[in-house]
Protein backbone atom coordinates (compact mmCIF):
# COMPACT_ATOMS: atom_id res chain seq x y z
CA UNK A 1 0.00 0.00 0.00
CA UNK A 2 1.05 3.58 -0.68
CA UNK A 3 -0.48 6.10 1.70
CA UNK A 4 -0.39 9.83 1.01
CA UNK A 5 -1.57 11.99 3.89
CA UNK A 6 -2.03 15.73 3.64
CA UNK A 7 -2.90 18.71 5.78
CA UNK A 8 -3.74 22.34 5.05
CA UNK A 9 -2.34 24.94 7.46
CA UNK A 10 -4.13 28.24 7.00
CA UNK A 11 -3.03 30.18 10.06
CA UNK A 12 -0.37 30.27 12.72
CA UNK A 13 -0.90 28.25 15.87
CA UNK A 14 -0.68 29.90 19.25
CA UNK A 15 2.86 29.59 20.57
CA UNK A 16 1.72 27.38 23.45
CA UNK A 17 -0.10 24.99 21.07
CA UNK A 18 2.88 24.83 18.73
CA UNK A 19 5.25 24.03 21.60
CA UNK A 20 2.89 21.38 22.99
CA UNK A 21 2.83 19.58 19.63
CA UNK A 22 6.59 19.98 19.23
CA UNK A 23 7.53 18.76 22.71
CA UNK A 24 7.32 14.96 22.00
CA UNK A 25 9.58 15.29 18.94
CA UNK A 26 13.30 14.39 18.94
CA UNK A 27 15.61 17.18 20.07
CA UNK A 28 17.05 17.81 16.59
CA UNK A 29 13.58 18.29 15.11
CA UNK A 30 12.59 20.65 17.93
CA UNK A 31 15.73 22.70 17.37
CA UNK A 32 15.25 22.78 13.61
CA UNK A 33 11.62 23.92 13.87
CA UNK A 34 12.52 26.72 16.29
CA UNK A 35 15.29 28.04 14.04
CA UNK A 36 12.99 29.00 11.17
CA UNK A 37 12.39 32.70 10.73
CA UNK A 38 8.93 32.28 9.21
CA UNK A 39 6.13 30.51 11.05
CA UNK A 40 5.00 28.76 7.85
CA UNK A 41 8.35 26.94 7.60
CA UNK A 42 8.32 26.03 11.29
CA UNK A 43 4.80 24.64 10.99
CA UNK A 44 5.73 22.66 7.87
CA UNK A 45 8.65 21.10 9.76
CA UNK A 46 6.42 20.12 12.68
CA UNK A 47 3.38 18.94 10.75
CA UNK A 48 5.45 16.97 8.26
CA UNK A 49 6.62 14.85 11.20
CA UNK A 50 3.11 14.64 12.65
CA UNK A 51 1.90 13.32 9.28
CA UNK A 52 4.73 10.79 9.33
CA UNK A 53 3.75 9.58 12.81
CA UNK A 54 0.09 9.23 11.78
CA UNK A 55 1.06 7.38 8.61
CA UNK A 56 3.28 4.98 10.52
CA UNK A 57 0.46 4.29 12.95
CA UNK A 58 -1.91 3.56 10.06
CA UNK A 59 0.61 1.09 8.65
CA UNK A 60 0.67 -0.80 11.92
CA UNK A 61 3.86 0.74 13.27
CA UNK A 62 4.63 2.63 16.48
CA UNK A 63 4.91 6.14 15.06
CA UNK A 64 5.81 8.03 18.26
CA UNK A 65 8.65 5.60 18.94
CA UNK A 66 9.94 5.33 15.37
CA UNK A 67 10.16 9.11 14.93
CA UNK A 68 12.99 9.02 17.48
CA UNK A 69 14.87 6.56 15.25
CA UNK A 70 14.93 8.88 12.25
CA UNK A 71 18.26 8.73 10.39
CA UNK A 72 19.77 10.28 7.25
CA UNK A 73 21.70 8.83 4.35
CA UNK A 74 24.96 10.36 3.14
CA UNK A 75 22.83 12.24 0.58
CA UNK A 76 20.64 13.71 3.34
CA UNK A 77 17.56 11.59 2.64
CA UNK A 78 15.71 10.76 5.88
CA UNK A 79 14.84 7.12 6.57
CA UNK A 80 13.63 4.83 9.32
CA UNK A 81 14.80 1.35 10.27
CA UNK A 82 12.63 -1.40 8.83
CA UNK A 83 10.61 -1.66 5.64
CA UNK A 84 8.64 1.61 5.73
CA UNK A 85 9.79 4.23 3.24
CA UNK A 86 8.49 7.81 3.34
CA UNK A 87 8.88 11.23 1.83
CA UNK A 88 7.54 14.67 2.81
CA UNK A 89 6.88 17.81 0.77
CA UNK A 90 5.25 21.16 1.40
CA UNK A 91 4.33 24.29 -0.51
CA UNK A 92 1.95 27.13 0.20
CA UNK A 93 -0.64 25.98 2.72
CA UNK A 94 -0.27 22.23 2.06
CA UNK A 95 1.99 19.59 3.57
CA UNK A 96 2.01 16.02 2.23
CA UNK A 97 3.64 12.81 3.41
CA UNK A 98 3.84 9.62 1.33
CA UNK A 99 4.58 6.29 2.99
CA UNK A 100 4.82 2.71 1.75
CA UNK A 101 5.57 -0.70 3.18
CA UNK A 102 6.34 -2.15 -0.25
CA UNK A 103 8.40 0.31 -2.28
CA UNK A 104 10.44 3.52 -2.29
CA UNK A 105 8.43 6.72 -2.65
CA UNK A 106 9.06 10.33 -3.53
CA UNK A 107 6.45 13.09 -3.48
CA UNK A 108 6.49 16.74 -4.46
CA UNK A 109 3.80 19.40 -4.19
CA UNK A 110 4.11 22.93 -5.56
CA UNK A 111 1.84 25.93 -5.37
CA UNK A 112 1.59 27.47 -8.82
CA UNK A 113 3.16 30.90 -8.59
CA UNK A 114 5.16 33.03 -11.01
CA UNK A 115 8.78 32.03 -11.67
CA UNK A 116 11.34 33.19 -14.19
CA UNK A 117 11.13 30.21 -16.53
CA UNK A 118 14.49 30.75 -18.30
CA UNK A 119 16.21 30.12 -14.95
CA UNK A 120 15.15 26.47 -15.23
CA UNK A 121 16.15 25.84 -18.85
CA UNK A 122 19.22 23.83 -17.85
CA UNK A 123 17.07 21.43 -15.82
CA UNK A 124 15.04 20.25 -18.80
CA UNK A 125 15.62 18.32 -21.99
CA UNK A 126 15.18 20.08 -25.33
CA UNK A 127 11.86 18.29 -25.87
CA UNK A 128 10.57 19.23 -22.42
CA UNK A 129 11.58 22.85 -22.86
CA UNK A 130 9.89 22.99 -26.26
CA UNK A 131 6.69 21.59 -24.76
CA UNK A 132 6.71 24.22 -22.01
CA UNK A 133 7.22 27.08 -24.46
CA UNK A 134 4.57 25.85 -26.90
CA UNK A 135 1.99 25.30 -24.17
CA UNK A 136 -1.07 27.54 -23.89
CA UNK A 137 -0.05 27.93 -20.22
CA UNK A 138 3.77 27.66 -20.02
CA UNK A 139 3.80 28.16 -16.24
CA UNK A 140 1.39 25.28 -15.66
CA UNK A 141 3.34 23.06 -18.07
CA UNK A 142 6.55 23.91 -16.24
CA UNK A 143 5.12 22.90 -12.85
CA UNK A 144 3.87 19.60 -14.26
CA UNK A 145 7.42 18.79 -15.31
CA UNK A 146 9.06 20.22 -12.20
CA UNK A 147 6.96 18.31 -9.65
CA UNK A 148 7.50 15.06 -11.54
CA UNK A 149 11.25 15.56 -11.63
CA UNK A 150 11.45 16.59 -7.98
CA UNK A 151 9.35 13.63 -6.84
CA UNK A 152 11.57 11.32 -8.89
CA UNK A 153 14.79 12.72 -7.45
CA UNK A 154 13.40 12.36 -3.94
CA UNK A 155 12.40 8.75 -4.56
CA UNK A 156 15.80 7.98 -6.11
CA UNK A 157 17.46 9.35 -3.00
CA UNK A 158 20.77 10.63 -4.37
CA UNK A 159 19.76 14.27 -4.56
CA UNK A 160 21.11 16.47 -7.32
CA UNK A 161 24.04 14.14 -7.91
CA UNK A 162 21.54 12.96 -10.54
CA UNK A 163 20.90 16.15 -12.57
CA UNK A 164 17.24 17.00 -13.17
CA UNK A 165 17.94 17.21 -16.91
CA UNK A 166 18.71 13.48 -16.82
CA UNK A 167 15.35 12.73 -15.21
CA UNK A 168 13.25 12.05 -18.31
CA UNK A 169 9.46 12.22 -18.26
CA UNK A 170 7.73 9.29 -19.94
CA UNK A 171 4.09 8.25 -20.28
CA UNK A 172 3.05 7.46 -16.71
CA UNK A 173 6.66 6.94 -15.68
CA UNK A 174 10.00 8.60 -15.05
CA UNK A 175 13.21 7.31 -16.59
CA UNK A 176 16.30 7.58 -14.37
CA UNK A 177 19.58 5.93 -15.26
CA UNK A 178 17.75 3.74 -17.76
CA UNK A 179 15.20 2.50 -15.21
CA UNK A 180 11.47 3.27 -15.35
CA UNK A 181 9.85 4.52 -12.12
CA UNK A 182 6.01 4.62 -12.06
CA UNK A 183 4.43 8.06 -11.77
CA UNK A 184 1.08 9.13 -10.32
CA UNK A 185 -0.60 12.52 -10.17
CA UNK A 186 -2.32 13.45 -6.90
CA UNK A 187 -5.03 16.10 -7.14
CA UNK A 188 -5.31 17.97 -3.85
CA UNK A 189 -6.46 21.52 -4.54
CA UNK A 190 -6.85 24.15 -7.21
CA UNK A 191 -3.63 26.07 -7.73
CA UNK A 192 -1.41 23.16 -6.66
CA UNK A 193 0.28 20.33 -8.53
CA UNK A 194 1.43 17.16 -6.78
CA UNK A 195 3.13 14.04 -8.13
CA UNK A 196 4.14 10.74 -6.57
CA UNK A 197 6.95 8.52 -7.89
CA UNK A 198 7.81 5.00 -6.73
CA UNK A 199 10.14 2.19 -7.73
CA UNK A 200 7.39 -0.40 -8.14
CA UNK A 201 4.15 -0.27 -10.11
CA UNK A 202 1.02 -0.79 -8.05
CA UNK A 203 -2.68 -0.75 -8.80
CA UNK A 204 -4.32 2.66 -8.67
CA UNK A 205 -6.57 1.52 -5.81
CA UNK A 206 -3.48 0.76 -3.73
CA UNK A 207 -2.57 4.47 -3.74
CA UNK A 208 -4.63 5.93 -0.89
CA UNK A 209 -4.82 9.72 -0.55
CA UNK A 210 -6.47 11.06 2.60
CA UNK A 211 -6.67 14.16 4.74
CA UNK A 212 -4.76 13.48 7.92
CA UNK A 213 -6.53 13.17 11.24
CA UNK A 214 -3.85 15.44 12.62
CA UNK A 215 -5.72 18.13 10.68
CA UNK A 216 -7.51 18.94 13.93
CA UNK A 217 -4.20 19.91 15.49
CA UNK A 218 -3.79 22.63 12.92
CA UNK A 219 -7.06 24.36 13.73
Amino acid sequence: MILALYIKIERQLAASRFEALLKPMPADIRQKARRYLHWQDAHACLFGKLLLIEGLNRLGQDGPTLIHQLQYTSFGRPFLPGKIDFNISHSGEYIVCALSNQCRVGIDIEKIRPVNLPDFRSQMTDAEWATVNKSADPLLAFYYYWTRKEAAIKAHGHGLSLPLKEVVIGEGEIIMEGVAWPLYEIELADGYICHLVMDKRVKQQEVIVEKAKVERAGQ
